[in-house]
């Protein structure tokens, strides 16, 4: 069987179809991100791995991550619910631009349950730092966010066509 994934995009509208098997995987990959997501500390993924330093210096970031942290964390784990809550894990997934900012977001974090370090500090030559061996997933990822933010940013009267 192939695996696939289509990403297409017309008049502010953003639709994904996958190969049975591509939909089930990328479904599972967030559930589980989803459910690391909300433990959070050291059996879930800290804020440190979520989110970049606000400043040059550690003791402003983490105070910064005190203040902030809980919200900004809040707010990723609500995205994953709206992508999970209106998406069963089925072949195709229609997304106006809110949905399409969701699921991006939902992309992005999804990487930090699979990485060693903080996602923006992993070259995608460096790959080989990631829990468990799962380098094509993070990679698969960052590509599909790609898709997903290269169609949600197109002009409505250009349709895009992309595939992974």
């Amino acid at each position: 069987m192939t695996d696939f994934a289509h990403v297409t995009a017309w008049s502010g509208c953003v639709r994904l179809a996958f190969a049975p098997n591509t939909a089930s995987a990328l479904h599972k990959t967030l559930t589980d991100a989803a459910a690391r997501l909300a433990v959070g500390g050291r059996k879930g993924v800290a804020d440190t791995m979520l989110f970049p330093d606000a400043y040059r210096r550690g003791k402003p970031s983490a105070a910064f991550r005190d203040r902030h942290g809980a919200a900004m964390r809040a707010e990723v784990v609500a995205a994953f619910a709206r992508v999970l809550a209106g998406w069963s894990g089925g072949a195709e997934l229609e997304l106006d631009l809110t949905g399409a900012r969701d699921l991006r977001l939902a992309l992005v974090h999804a990487q930090s349950a699979y990485l060693r370090k903080p996602r923006w500090e992993v070259q995608l030559d460096e790959l080989f730092s990631t829990r468990w061996g799962a380098e094509r997933t993070v990679a698969w990822l960052q590509e599909l966010e790609g898709h997903v933010a290269t169609a949600a940013l197109a002009r409505a009267d250009v349709p895009v066509f992309l595939e992974l």
